[in-house]
């Protein structure tokens, strides 16, 4: 990573992104990640065609070289350059008005998508933040990635026990709390919400935060934009869907709607490489252990339905 860093940035990336599109381009059998990526896409896009996958997968792995190769800037280089990067900030008199009230606290909810590293950075300048993140196995990279974040004065914590009692003092005084959203929820009594039209587990956490402290919300995403890498726009959109929906299942039924019309803006910038649904209602899905020969089945004109990737309201098969 310091190696990258000592690269110009649109040289670093532009390697990333070569790495991405070679993924794309050996043998279907042995390219594991870019077969996840055609598979969430043809189960979250029912009227995609296999050669539109392939072609959103492709600049989706190339994406995806790109930031992976940016958190070497991101981590690495003076803070100034990575904010100076950022053109744009939508929605951004919104959250600082709700950072300035002090009768409310305010929860961010954010996605894999894009430059999704460089919002820790921006946040931080804000004040009183918490980051709630999942800890790296690897204790050397995991100090990186935290001494990183922290940076301009966010304070991240890990998605355990000790994390969450933390998470939840930073909302009782009226603090601002940020988590990514899109994640599979390690404990198992989460609740299968539809994301795309397929029941996943979704972060019960979510719902206990909203229904006890009445947070302001707010859904952050990152892109990059035409410019590319000196192109980065943050988006801070009012969720107030999920702010007065009632119960466990509304307000988590909320926030995945919001996710979905995040990466519906800009799917080639999502991570698809995640196994968002790997587990359904009673089990998991064998759709990423079987993913080679659906993808063979789907080249010869088998149906979504044929294949088991189709929604439906309720999932009884793999």
């Amino acid at each position: 990573m310091r190696c990258l860093a000592w690269l110009p940035l649109p040289v670093a990336t532009g390697i990333g992104a070569l790495v991405g599109e070679l993924l794309t381009r050996i043998p279907l059998r042995y390219a594991k990640a870019y077969r996840v990526v055609l598979i969430n896409l043809l189960a979250t896009h029912p009227d995609l065609s296999l050669d539109d996958a392939r072609r959103i997968g492709r600049r989706s792995m190339r994406e995806l070289g790109r930031s992976l190769t940016e958190f070497s800037h991101v981590w690495n280089r003076p803070v100034e350059q990575t904010l100076a990067r950022i053109a744009a900030i939508h929605g951004e008199q919104d959250y600082l008005k709700a950072c300035a009230d002090p009768q409310r606290p305010v929860l961010l909810l954010s996605l894999h998508q894009g430059s999704w590293e460089t919002i820790n950075l921006y946040l931080g300048r804000q004040g009183n933040t918490t980051v709630m993140y999942q800890p790296h196995p690897a204790t050397l990279v995991d100090a990186l990635v935290k001494s990183a974040r922290e940076r301009t004065g966010c304070r991240l914590v890990p998605t355990n026990s000790r994390g969450v009692k933390e998470g939840l003092a930073t909302m009782r005084h009226r603090g601002t709390l940020a988590l990514l959203a899109d994640h599979n929820p390690g404990n198992r009594s989460n609740p299968n919400i539809p994301f795309f039209g397929h029941p996943v587990p979704s972060p019960a956490l979510v719902d206990k935060l909203v229904q006890r402290y009445r947070p302001r919300v707010f859904v952050v995403s990152c892109y990059r934009g035409p410019g590319g890498v000196n192109d980065i726009r943050i988006h801070f959109e009012p969720a107030p869907q999920i702010e007065t929906a009632e119960g466990l299942d509304g307000v988590l039924s909320a926030l995945n709607r919001e996710l979905e019309m995040c990466i519906r803006r800009n799917p080639s910038q999502y991570q698809w490489t995640y196994k968002r649904f790997k587990w359904r209602p009673g089990g998991r899905r064998l759709w990423y252990r079987q993913s080679y020969s659906l993808l063979k089945r789907a080249a010869r004109g088998e149906s979504r339905e044929a294949l088991g990737l189709a929604p439906r309201d309720t999932e009884t098969s793999p």
